[in-house]
């Protein structure tokens, strides 16, 4: 990955990346403040697709649209050369706070994402990236079980990893079932989780589109309750309870109504995303920080998905 400098050369005279160190722990995400105006726009500097041109397309849509989430404020530039080149962009650097860990928060979260789903809807964006399937082989799923099995033994030993492991057995016939279902499907962020939000008085607002593809919404929808509280400290520990849960789906269903054919998939595709994402946050994605966050992963992994998130 290109270092500060070489992004900062990159960028000219456009904008002056602050020092310090990256705003997030996971990737470089530098502050910075961008030229030409009367006054300096606080921004943030973070890499994107090598090919982003889909993806602001669909970000200036949404903005233009009145879903409380960013854009570009120029064009990404190139860092390197050939195909190799890394792509670099600034956006707005939004004000707000962290998820609290409750619930109306979570109304807010949840009806940001209806409202991006209700305006996605119906968007044809060339170039827009397909949702990437998991594997039937079943030499992959075999090892997915083993090193369930092994992630088990070495972060929750007392943890029952046998309703996740049986499941992970039959993932050949749930995959099928997803893929052939005739659902919406619309460019989808994939990552609606505490820690791509920030919270103000208005509501939500969304930091990060990066992991977006075209996708069915309701994997969208099942990520976001399985995953919500990945790596935040708000999680206190857990995965979203009943209650919370109930908050973030009713705000949602209230922005975006579901389909009769979503409503039947539902639990179908809540086990599919907690096996295909969630099998990697268990495995070789283990955080042990924020504090609370193996607690959380532990009640992800022994957790029953279809009585803890109803569709209702």
């Amino acid at each position: 990955m290109a270092d500060r400098q070489e992004v900062q050369t990159a960028f000219g005279d456009l904008l002056t990346i602050d020092g310090g160190d990256s705003l997030s722990p996971w990737s470089e995400v530098w502050g910075a403040r961008v030229h030409g105006g009367a006054e300096d726009v606080p921004a943030v500097v973070k890499q994107t697709w090598r090919r982003p041109e889909p993806l602001e397309a669909w970000q200036r849509t949404l903005v233009a649209r009145g879903i409380r989430t960013i854009a570009p404020l120029g064009p990404a530039v190139a860092v390197g050369d050939g195909d190799d080149a890394e792509r670099w962009v600034a956006y707005p650097r939004l004000a707000g706070r962290e998820w609290d860990g409750g619930a109306d928060d979570l109304a807010a979260a949840g009806r940001l994402l209806g409202q991006l789903h209700a305006a996605s809807e119906g968007l044809a964006i060339d170039g827009f990236p397909g949702f990437e399937w998991g594997s039937p082989d079943r030499a992959s799923i075999d090892e997915d079980i083993e090193a369930i099995r092994d992630a088990a033994a070495e972060h929750w030993p007392g943890a029952d990893a046998s309703r996740w492991i049986a499941q992970l057995d039959d993932f050949a016939p749930l995959l099928e079932r997803v893929r052939a279902a005739d659902v919406p499907q619309l460019p989808a962020s994939l990552d609606h989780r505490a820690d791509n939000l920030l919270f103000d008085a208005e509501g939500a607002l969304m930091l990060d589109l990066e992991n977006a593809a075209l996708a069915p919404r309701i994997l969208d929808v099942a990520v976001a309750a399985l995953l919500f509280p990945l790596e935040h400290p708000g999680s206190g520990g857990s995965a979203l309870g009943g209650e919370e849960w109930a908050a973030f789906r009713d705000a949602y269903l209230e922005a975006c109504p579901l389909t009769r054919q979503e409503r039947e998939l539902w639990p179908t595709a809540l086990t599919y995303m907690k096996l295909e994402w969630g099998t990697w946050h268990l495995t070789e994605g283990v955080e042990a920080e924020p504090e609370g966050n193996l607690g959380y992963l532990e009640d992800l992994l022994t957790l029953d998905e279809h009585e803890r998130f109803p569709l209702g």
